[in-house]
């Protein structure tokens, strides 16, 4: 794969004279963490949008507050934002017939509603000020063909943000660039959930982490930092948009 080279160089330099300015959702722990710090590594200002935050405090979740936190992310960002990484999501685990209309409307809201009203507002940014500017989304590897053992509440939020990528991406052409990142299980928050979710049907939790990671094909969870490495790599590779890159370690060849 080539990427635009003038335009790659181009935003290394700007990562290198720190003028590029990006909104993160979800930033406290996890993939959200690492994402922020390999950000400002990089030489970026990152603001942070989450629940509790010295930058903006927002639940996502309460989407209709989605244009506020936006406002005030901005606040925070006197030379624009160049980047809006929506990390921010929930899952719920169990068993699909145990789902209540309460479990739907909660994931949906930060998944699905939380994120796009906070596209959107990014978008409407980026196009009246005519600057460029770049989504990158955090989907999942269980909303893509060839998945296993995924939570069906969760696989269908997540499918439904996988599919605006295509459709932004060519409605906001050439302005504004909308890519996605699926991850797979990741070694963070999901690795405590699943020692205790072992616990609980008394199945050995160390053969219960193994379970998981021989479901890919490098046999292994993929780490938060590997994330965070491919939302620079989007960001650097300008040729790219409308795409959903599958970092899951090969679990969805299977």
């Amino acid at each position: 794969m080539l990427c635009d080279e003038d335009e790659g160089h181009d935003v290394e330099r700007r990562e290198n004279s720190g003028t590029r300015t990006a909104i993160v959702t979800g930033c406290s722990r996890g993939i959200g963490a690492a994402i922020g710090s390999r950000l400002r590594h990089a030489g970026y200002e990152v603001v942070e949008i989450q629940r509790t935050s010295a930058h903006v405090s927002a639940d996502l979740g309460q989407w209709r507050s989605a244009p506020d936190a936006w406002a005030r992310a901005m606040a925070l960002a006197p030379r624009g934002v160049d980047l809006l990484v929506l990390n921010a999501g929930a899952s719920r685990d169990g068993a699909f017939v145990m789902v209540e209309p309460d479990d739907l409307t909660r994931c949906f809201d930060l998944n699905v509603f939380g994120a796009l009203l906070l596209a959107r507002e990014a978008l409407r940014y980026w196009t009246a000020a005519r600057r460029s500017g770049h989504v990158v989304m955090i989907g999942s590897q269980a909303a893509l063909p060839g998945t296993r053992d995924a939570d069906v509440l969760y696989t269908a939020s997540k499918g439904a943000i996988h599919a605006t990528v295509g459709p932004l991406a060519r409605e906001y052409g050439p302005l504004v660039r909308v890519n996605c990142i699926a991850p797979g299980d990741v070694a963070t928050e999901t690795e405590r959930a699943l020692v205790a979710r072992g616990r609980r049907v008394e199945v050995d939790a160390e053969a219960a982490w193994h379970e998981v990671a021989a479901r890919s094909a490098l046999g292994r969870w993929v780490r938060a930092d590997e994330i965070a490495d491919a939302v620079l790599f989007l960001e650097r590779c300008a040729a790219m948009t409308g795409a959903i890159i599958n970092v899951s370690g090969g679990t969805s060849i299977y």
